[in-house]
């Protein structure tokens, strides 16, 4: 599922010398270290200082063992995802197609884009839609250069918004995830049987970690139930998904342990701090709300669709 320019880094195999999971985030690199041997999965931190994430990754990568397999996962501003129909093509016609269908929607030029996608469930009645993930090709050859100079076996380059479903398990009704990282946008998606339903990112609340609670009840949380609620109401009505009977909620860069009872207050008894299932139990010693996305990918399967 790997455009042309990064077809290579699939070829290499899944090493009996453990995992490797590097997270580009915009104030930190992540590193995220499974041995094969049976021993504890162990996390690094990075600090990315003025903005070069280049540096970063290159110290990060020196605890990473040439017989490893790595993943790394890149953060949104290193992306972008489009929303568009399906069109009734083969799997060769569309892909050959896509790049045309994306280019009046992204600032990304022609020439420098890769892309790939998933598809989304149609409604009754409704076409089929795709969301698209598109990335700037000169900007992950140069993040795919710094890998390969240390001749690392790099397996897959992925995305955040596509790899919550991995840390749930998930029953027929529909599950919402609402996931914050510090400086983006709040993230909200919806899933039902394992697979992603609904997503979206709600605007404005890109400092929810720093609030306290007084800040919050001045109209910020109200906002964001608000957006919540309206989602809720588009996924019944649109959709036709079964209501959310539970909400999950990720919070990093601070401990948002006080936001549970305010859901709770304004009628969201449904809202609890995510918990990982019980076959990822190896990350419990992690602070989950801060490595989601590694332990997620590390839970991942290698086919999961990636840029």
């Amino acid at each position: 599922m790997l455009a042309k320019i990064l077809q290579h880094i699939r070829l290499g195999q899944n090493s009996a010398a453990g995992v490797a999971v590097l997270h580009i985030r915009e104030h930190e690199i992540q590193l995220l270290l499974q041995p094969a041997s049976g021993k504890m999965a162990t996390a690094q931190i990075q600090p990315v200082k003025q903005g070069n994430w280049q540096l970063a990754v290159q110290h990060a990568l020196v605890h990473v063992s040439k017989a490893m397999s790595l993943t790394v996962i890149i953060p949104p501003s290193m992306y972008q995802i489009v929303q568009l129909e399906k069109p009734a093509l083969t799997e060769q016609e569309l892909r050959a197609a896509l790049p045309w269908q994306v280019k009046d929607m992204t600032d990304i030029a022609l020439e420098e884009l890769v892309l790939d996608y998933i598809d989304l469930p149609a409604a009754p009645g409704q076409p089929a839609k795709i969301n698209v993930v598109v990335a700037v090709k000169s900007q992950l050859q140069e993040l795919v250069a710094i890998v390969s100079r240390d001749k690392l076996n790099l397996q897959q380059i992925l995305i955040e918004e596509w790899l919550i479903h991995a840390l749930l398990e998930y029953g027929d009704h529909a599950a919402l995830v609402l996931m914050h990282q510090p400086e983006q946008d709040v993230l909200l998606q919806v899933i039902r049987q394992g697979q992603l339903q609904f997503s979206r990112r709600l605007r404005g609340f890109n400092r929810l970690h720093q609030y306290s609670e007084p800040e919050l009840q001045q109209g910020v949380f109200d906002n964001l139930l608000l957006e919540i609620q309206r989602s809720m109401d588009y996924i019944e009505s649109q959709l036709k998904l079964p209501p959310v009977r539970s909400i999950h909620l990720l919070c990093s860069g601070s401990d948002r342990t006080d936001l549970v009872p305010l859901f709770h207050q304004a009628g969201f008894s449904q809202v609890q701090a995510l918990r990982l299932k019980p076959t990822l139990q190896w990350a419990a010693e992690l602070d989950v709300n801060e490595f989601w996305p590694a332990i997620a990918a590390l839970a991942s399967p290698a086919e999961e669709p990636a840029v």
